[in-house]
């Protein structure tokens, strides 16, 4: 048979020639468009849900949050798992679904359960959301902002254009469905108070923070009429950035003490600083 073969080859050379071009213009235009990767994805289906809680020690993030959270995702149908880590300041339940489950098909049910959850945490203690749709071996890249040393950037200005201009420039990509920070300083306008002054002046650090909060705003007052125009009234009170806005946090006024202004200047000290980092 397979000397048959041979010779009907050897006799039909072009025929063999033409079905051999063929199939490479075949392979070469079917090979691109496989869906093969090299290490194939063997996560499960599943939803994470992270909640952040400032001020908050593991213990009460388990009991006020993470076990809300637990308590109402067990009820969702096809349910396989649902474990959970309680850190300082840190909530994370990640709810597994049955192998076959349409994955957006569980994110909605999620999404509907946390409502309920809501409703159980304390209002002020955090607020749970989902995140996003990546498997286990969705980090696929990773890159370094790097500047000179004579360039004038820091690791706080690195971090802060990275995530205000190299982060939304890189998100539209297509198959990026999610981009990390991690490293650097983010920056921060930190009001450091002084407990002696604060005492002197019998303010709290809840008054502080009320005056801060309400001198940072902007405010629409509709229109007003002018002939045959309208002229748009608009109050502008958002504090600027930089030296500039530092400035005008030292100015804001905190309470009126005989007759004089206090302001966070005269019972804090305030400068840009880093937020804090935490060791993994």
């Amino acid at each position: 048979m397979f000397n048959r073969v041979v010779d009907w080859a050897v006799q039909n050379r072009l025929l063999v020639l033409i079905a051999l071009a063929v199939l490479i213009a075949t392979a070469a235009f079917q090979i691109p468009k496989l869906n093969l990767d090299a290490f194939p994805d063997v996560t499960n289906v599943q939803v994470a849900v992270n909640t952040e809680a400032p001020g908050l020690a593991a213990e009460e993030v388990e009991q006020l949050i993470t076990y809300p959270i637990e308590a109402v995702m067990y009820a969702l149908p096809d349910v396989e798992e649902v474990r959970s880590i309680s850190k300082t300041g840190l909530s994370g339940v990640t709810v597994v679904f049955k192998e076959g489950t349409d994955i957006y098909f569980a994110r909605q049910l999620v999404f509907e359960r946390l409502q309920a959850a809501r409703e159980l945490i304390p209002d002020g203690v955090g607020v749970p959301e989902m995140g996003p749709n990546t498997s286990g071996l969705g980090q696929v890249y990773q890159y370094l902002l790097i500047a000179d040393p004579d360039s004038g950037y820091d690791a706080m200005e690195l971090r802060s254009l990275h995530d205000w201009l190299v982060k939304l420039l890189l998100i539209p990509a297509e198959g990026v469905t999610e981009i990390l920070s991690f490293g650097g300083e983010v920056r921060q306008y930190q009001v450091n108070l002084n407990p002696a002054r604060m005492l002197s002046y019998d303010l709290s650090q809840n008054d502080v923070m009320e005056a801060l909060e309400s001198n940072n705003s902007n405010v629409g007052g509709w229109y007003m009429g002018r002939g045959q125009e309208q002229l748009v009234i608009r109050g502008m009170g958002w504090l600027g950035n930089g030296e500039q806005g530092l400035e005008q946090i030292r100015q804001v006024p905190v309470k009126t003490s005989d007759g004089i202004t206090v302001t966070v200047n005269d019972v804090a000290e305030v400068a840009l600083g880093t937020e804090i980092r935490r060791v993994r």
